[in-house]
């Protein structure tokens, strides 16, 4: 993470040093690139950052212990159940993670030592009749990487839930995952519950809806069913670190452009004129050794075996 907030920097820096020396275009294009990398990366860049959501009674929190590995969300059954924002994070996070908690409006944070490159947010109860709980799933969208949405047997079809909460996000499918949890209590009709959720997805305007099933109950046991999930987990953070890789690879071959571009006309420059180009071609130069040190830092190692 510290690798990619250099990145970040030095690229304010150059658009800083380079806005009065380059082509506006081409600062607008390096500009846009720093709207990437903020959007991109987020306050965790080497790590997914996932938010569970789900009404009442779904398992939410049951699962959120589940993929821990150890208890760190409170089970129980009175409503609403989740009322506060639980952070679970890897013992060894490198960073300042004061943004993302200021953000979420984070009550409290649990270090797990089993989560390696994965942050789990259990959010406020969504059927809740609380305004507050209803605007942290509403926002959290700007800050996470995922959603898992967990649905129980019971209420899977709930209209407040599609009408209310999912409709409205159709527009940001990419970010969710769907969890039909409590498998178990479905014996012989799992396949007809999963696919009538899936129906349900598809009439809030989820194209193709991922949907997952877990077993994860209102219990002491942390060690249950989530294999499913955690090979998508696995996914997810594979396709993150590929598009940072690619992004990093396209800051790289923007800074050596523009690096080129001020130097084609360099010599001819005077004065106060000359200072800044040069110094906004020595800040080119550290930005392309940065974004180069990121890209070559990408092909990842298999994490299907860390997540969770």
């Amino acid at each position: 993470m510290s690798d990619l907030s250099q990145l970040g920097d030095l690229l304010d820096v150059c658009l800083a040093r380079s806005e009065s020396v380059v082509n506006p275009d081409m600062w607008k294009e390096l500009a846009a690139l720093r709207g990437r990398l903020r959007r991109r990366t987020g306050f965790l860049g080497e790590i997914l950052v996932v938010a569970l959501a789900g009404g009442t009674g779904s398992g939410k929190s049951s699962l959120m212990n589940a993929l821990c590995g150890v208890r760190v969300a409170e089970v129980g059954i009175e409503r609403p159940t989740t009322s506060r924002c639980l952070a679970a994070t890897p013992s060894d996070i490198v960073g300042d993670l004061s943004g993302f908690v200021v953000s979420l409006g984070i009550d409290e944070m649990i270090e797990v030592s089993g989560l390696d490159d994965l942050v789990l947010v259990d959010l406020p109860d969504f059927d809740s009749t609380f305004t507050d709980h209803r605007r942290i799933v509403e926002t959290v969208l700007d800050v996470v990487d995922a959603v898992i949405w967990v649905f129980d047997p019971e209420k899977y079809s709930d209209r407040i839930i599609h009408d209310s909460f999912l409709k409205p996000l159709r527009g940001h499918q990419d970010q969710m995952l769907f969890v039909l949890n409590q498998a178990d209590r479905l014996e012989g009709h799992l396949d007809q519950v999963k696919a009538s959720l899936r129906v349900h997805l598809r009439d809030d305007g989820f194209i193709d809806p991922h949907v997952i099933t877990t077993v994860a109950t209102a219990s002491e046991s942390v060690d249950l069913s989530t294999d499913e999930l955690e090979s998508a987990l696995a996914e997810r953070l594979d396709i993150k670190e590929t598009a940072i890789q690619g992004l990093a690879v396209d800051i790289a071959h923007a800074a050596n452009r523009l690096w080129q571009h001020i130097d084609q006309s360099f010599d001819e420059l005077q004065g106060d004129e000359r200072h800044e180009a040069a110094l906004a071609m020595a800040s080119f130069v550290s930005l392309g050794v940065a974004a180069n040190h990121v890209a070559a830092l990408r092909p990842r190692k298999d994490t299907s075996d860390e997540l969770g």
